[in-house]
């Protein structure tokens, strides 16, 4: 029984975690509503939640390359969750800047010692397995706004609910992790896995190039997450209620569609998978931007989503495989900064916005997705 929970573990706690940082998304019209907030300050919460997460991933990447941490998976998940929940006792602006600020020190600490449970333990098939990893994160972004959206029936105290789901994995954490019942098997080949890691070979030059793609699909995928509830209330003139519904039906798509990427990339190659999907994502999104209507905007968010989700799990692994070395430090980047980075740009884009319209400023993903493309050809295949 333990054996299968580990095998399920890191995605089951990837679900976990980005429960937090899916349901933040989705929080952003409530915000808006109760604090009287403009788009380039509610794009400022993105902001507070990734800034934290971009500088101190990659350091926590490396200090899990250095050193065993498996602490570092349920104190990140709790801190995240638990630092949501306290939204509900806000009553400032500032003060959900702090909380959010908080829950990116969460998603710190989980995603590179997260990342490297898989590395240590998948000995086949690595795209397929990080594809079920990152999955995991994606069911969680999908479920965490579906959850999140209690709020407008139940108001702010139902986020108390994230705690309860903390609690929840940190004791299924310490059924499956804790005492001696690990197969000897399974030892050997974790063993084998962790020596791996440290012993390759770090081709920081394909590294480098493969961070325009990281940074691309990461202000592709933020923007996207804290704007599809706000285009659907703007231009679709759906209700707020159903905002949040609208944001999970897109993550969910993209749960299917990262396992999708990571099965695809064991067939095709990591970069074509990468490429194919930057191709598939260009002329969508232009579609979903300006549809006027529910269903165009559900249909072109279908190819919109397989364009940035199934590059989730190839991206991990190129980047675990340019620095074989330094896993630990390149999922850092590669999950960290491929999730948090385009948070940082968001507030631009708010402000974009707040000139212009919404549909206007989303227009900036044309070239960003167009970037990602052009460097994913000057990249190479790994050996």
């Amino acid at each position: 029984m333990k054996n299968t929970i580990r095998k399920y573990a890191p995605p089951i706690f990837h679900c976990i975690n980005d429960f937090g940082q899916g349901s933040l998304a989705a929080l952003i019209p409530f915000f808006i509503a109760n604090f009287n907030l403009n788009y380039y300050q509610s794009a400022a919460i993105i902001f507070c939640n990734t800034i934290v997460a971009s500088i101190a991933q990659p350091v926590l990447g490396y200090v899990a390359d250095r050193w065993r941490v498996p602490w570092f998976i349920p104190v990140g998940f709790m801190v995240t969750l638990v630092a949501i929940s306290t939204i509900a006792l806000a009553t400032s602006y500032e003060m959900i800047l702090a909380l959010a600020l908080i829950s990116g020190v969460g998603a710190a600490l989980f995603h590179p010692e997260a990342a490297l449970l898989v590395n240590r333990t998948q000995s086949h098939e690595i795209g397929n397995a990080m594809g079920r990893f990152a999955v995991g994160g994606s069911a969680g972004f999908a479920l965490g706004p579906l959850i999140a959206g209690g709020v407008y029936v139940f108001d702010a105290q139902f986020l108390w609910v994230f705690t309860a789901i903390a609690l929840i994995g940190v004791l299924l954490y310490l059924y499956a992790f804790t005492g001696n019942t690990i197969e000897v098997g399974d030892a050997c080949e974790c063993e084998r896995q962790i020596k791996g890691t440290n012993t390759g070979i770090n081709d920081w030059v394909s590294f480098c190039k493969l961070f325009f793609v990281i940074a691309s699909r990461s202000i592709l995928f933020s923007v996207l997450s804290i704007f599809i509830p706000i285009l659907y209330i703007t231009v679709i003139n759906g209700e707020a209620s159903a905002s949040s519904l609208a944001l999970t039906m897109y993550f969910a798509m993209g749960a299917v569609l990262t396992y999708m990427g990571g099965a695809l990339s064991d067939k095709l190659g990591f970069l074509k998978t990468v490429r194919l999907g930057n191709i598939i994502f260009l002329p969508s999104v232009l579609v979903f931007i300006f549809v006027p209507n529910a269903w165009g905007f559900f249909g072109a968010m279908i190819p919109m989503a397989f364009g940035v989700f199934s590059q989730y799990g190839p991206i991990t692994v190129l980047g675990q495989k340019y620095l074989a070395k330094n896993a630990g430090f390149a999922s850092g980047i590669t999950l960290g900064l491929g999730i948090t980075l385009g948070g940082l740009v968001a507030p631009y884009i708010g402000h974009l916005a707040d000139i212009y319209d919404v549909q206007t400023a989303l227009m900036t993903l044309i070239p960003v997705g167009a970037i990602g493309l052009l460097m994913s050809f000057w990249l190479k295949e790994p050996k």
